[in-house]
């Protein structure tokens, strides 16, 4: 006892340490977390699902304000107009299972959504379209740049690691979105409106594939496994370009891939030709595809093209050899004027083009060899909107607004997530409304169900972006950076997350 007291070994502080250690063994070693920190972490989660819109009004940014406003990218209109073709895509799968949204302005259909330019804004296949050209453009911006600039060594390096990170882009958040689905399935959602998606008479458009619940969970995912795995082999010709059974949508996802590995190697190819000549080069690859028919290379063909004239008109601009030779207000009003064409043509109607003196011809002069004749047109129109587009800035400012750079930023989510809750939320609505309100009145039925689905899918795509999309590039980067071999005294490079919120 006196030795202890002679030199005291135990101080405050220590005596609370193993105080604080023997509750912990009294407890099993098992640390029990705090009501505080329990509340800390659900205010962090209901944050993280607020919308980012609203995060930033709520809790903006700690960083300082910069006094330089930020000029936006060259490129910002291509993310805003792939958003706003993400939208109408969604507007087109919401009311195609209801609505007739192929016929046009036609005898005994003149109905006001029917009006040329009115029908673009819902119809799909001319925003596949606009999906292709955008991606062939924005996948060719930067390495045209490179080419001209004759930096061949970050061209090749930055096409190496493109191939690398392309599969893991596109198709891990779609095994996300598609495992979402396996979820709402198991917890009986898609059961519930099996019957309405199933029923031919109440909803007389197109009937999407509805997912169906198997009898045990290990046969569930096995199906989905057997599913996906077709869907992404691209090795299997079937298999290329075919939905998977869950999410009919993601077919673009395969046609997108081969596409865009097949211009990774033709910009290989091409790279140190003179421009002139890789320019001359494109329009054989334009025409050939067009020729057997290969519409989809022909559009990324297309979005290649364009970069290449982007670019060399960026040059002409910096050298100022154009200025004496454009007339500014001539040029702005040919180029409105292009766009408004395109976008007449976007909306080309699919059935009753008999009596409709302008879309008769048009559609006569489609080539014979043409397969999907439905999409001729809403192709053209999409390459007449993009080329207009990325030559006048009064149109590049539609798409440079908050709200489409907005929808630029969710764009790949809300085409991932979009059909599963169409068949889940969309659907419980439409019968819940009608038993209401009478089958009577089914617009209103249908205006009352898309205004809800339409809140709860972009807030949803926003969450899933922050919470997979962003993840999957992050991911996909640093995979790259741990897999890729380096040359003797390189130095290791910080991982880029820049653009992490990018489609392509």
């Amino acid at each position: 006892m006196s030795q202890v007291l002679e030199n005291p070994r135990w101080d405050i502080e220590q005596a609370r340490r193993d105080v604080t250690a023997l509750k912990s063994r009294a407890r099993g070693s098992i640390s029990v977390p705090s009501l505080s920190s329990a509340s800390h972490t659900a205010k962090q989660v209901l944050i993280f699902l607020i919308p980012t819109p609203i995060q930033n009004v709520l809790y903006p940014s700690a960083k300082p304000t910069p006094t330089i406003a930020i000029r936006p990218k060259p490129t910002a209109w291509l993310d805003g107009m792939r958003g706003i073709a993400a939208l109408l895509v969604y507007f087109f799968h919401l009311s195609y299972s209801t609505h007739d949204v192929y016929t046009g302005w036609s005898e005994g259909h003149h109905d006001f959504l029917r009006l040329p330019f009115i029908k673009t804004l819902y119809n799909g296949p001319a925003m596949v379209s606009l999906f292709f050209v955008l991606s062939g453009y924005a996948l060719s911006y930067k390495p045209v740049k490179q080419m001209r600039n004759g930096e061949y060594d970050a061209l090749f390096s930055g096409l190496s690691s493109s191939v690398f990170r392309r599969v893991i882009r596109l198709y891990l958040p779609c095994a996300a979105s598609t495992l979402m689905i396996v979820v709402l399935v198991r917890l009986g959602f898609y059961s519930r409106t099996m019957e309405l998606a199933n029923d031919a008479k109440r909803l007389p458009g197109t009937r999407e594939h509805h997912a169906w619940r198997y009898d045990t969970l290990a046969e569930q995912l096995w199906i989905w496994l057997r599913s996906f795995w077709g869907f992404m082999n691209p090795f299997n010709a079937t298999g290329l370009g075919r939905g998977i059974y869950m999410d009919g949508h993601l077919w673009t996802i395969p046609v997108e891939y081969k596409a865009s590995i097949i211009l990774y190697v033709t910009h290989l190819g091409l790279s140190r030709l003179k421009p002139v000549l890789r320019m001359l080069c494109l329009m054989c690859l334009l025409i050939w595809t067009h020729r057997v028919d290969y519409w989809t290379m022909t559009l990324f063909y297309s979005g290649f093209f364009m970069a290449e004239l982007d670019i060399r008109r960026s040059a002409l601009k910096a050298s100022h050899k154009t200025d004496a030779i454009k007339s500014r207000p001539f040029w702005s009003a040919l180029y409105i004027t292009v766009f408004l064409c395109g976008v007449f043509l976007a909306g080309q109607p699919e059935r009753n083009v008999k009596g409709t003196t302008v879309w008769e011809t048009i559609i006569s002069l489609v080539p014979d060899y043409i397969i999907e004749k439905w999409r001729y047109w809403t192709s053209w129109g999409a390459l007449l909107m993009v080329w207009s587009t990325s030559n006048e800035h009064l149109l590049q400012c539609i798409f440079t607004n908050r709200l489409s750079q907005y929808f630029g930023k969710i764009s790949f989510s809300l085409y991932l997530v979009h059909g599963s809750i169409i068949h889940t939320l969309g659907y419980g609505l439409l019968q819940s409304l009608w038993s209401v309100l009478g089958e009577d009145r089914k617009e209103t039925c249908f205006v009352l169900m898309a205004t809800c689905v339409t809140v709860v899918t972009i807030w949803w795509a926003d969450v899933f972006m922050r919470l997979v999309d962003v993840p999957s590039v992050k991911f996909a980067r640093w995979l790259e950076e741990k897999c890729t071999a380096r040359k003797m005294g390189e130095t290791k490079e910080e991982p880029a997350w820049r653009d992490a919120s990018a489609l392509v």
